[in-house]
């Protein structure tokens, strides 16, 4: 009799293991653990009023669709290529990862990010954001930006923001240098 007890608990135990197994599969979400679609080697182009405007490349993008997640992921980096209105390049993006939120329509790019404009400014960063929807660039990290050119370094502590443009920004909490020509330094010389 105690023999038959204990079995009946075990199998007991065993129904309610199962049962509660079977129910927390059934709440998984799938959705937000698997893409609904993985791309290998992707190219894609952007156009508005008959013009391209970017070209968007990376090894592999993978997307995300469901009631709760919309999402297009680029775990292996991206490279980002900005077109003028008569298609010339004016600058281009790299990162060693992407998301792209749909429905928000915000852009993130992570880690070794960095923006190079056709008259060789360099921005560096670990964290960029672009919101199409305000149509405005920013991060909250470190930030540095570098125009060759003349000289000038701006060192954003706190991060910056801009247009889409990449030629109105401010930075948070920021320091800087500017390399000075010889003939200013030269011309400053004479008035001591």
């Amino acid at each position: 009799m105690k023999n038959k007890i204990i079995v009946l608990f075990l199998l007991f135990d065993l129904f309610v293991s199962c049962s509660s197994k079977v129910e927390q599969l059934n709440n998984y979400n799938i959705d937000a653990t698997f893409p609904q679609e993985s791309q290998s080697n992707v190219d894609y182009k952007y156009y508005s009023s008959h013009e391209m405007k970017t070209i968007i490349t990376a090894p592999q993008a993978d997307i995300y669709e469901g009631e709760q997640t919309n999402y297009y992921e680029f775990p292996q980096g991206i490279k980002v290529v900005f077109y003028d209105e008569g298609i010339k390049e004016k600058s281009t993006l790299v990162a060693d990862y992407a998301i792209y939120y749909k429905n928000k329509r915000l852009y993130e790019a992570r880690k070794n990010v960095v923006i190079t404009n056709n008259d060789g400014t360099v921005l560096t960063t670990e964290q960029l954001f672009c919101d199409e929807i305000k149509q405005k660039i920013f991060s909250v990290k470190r930030v540095k930006v570098v125009q060759p050119a003349d000289g000038f370094v701006i060192d954003g502590k706190s991060g910056f923001e801009s247009d889409l443009t990449f030629k109105n920004y401010k930075f948070l909490d920021v320091n800087g240098s500017l390399e000075l020509s010889q003939e200013y330094e030269e011309a400053n010389a004479s008035v001591e």
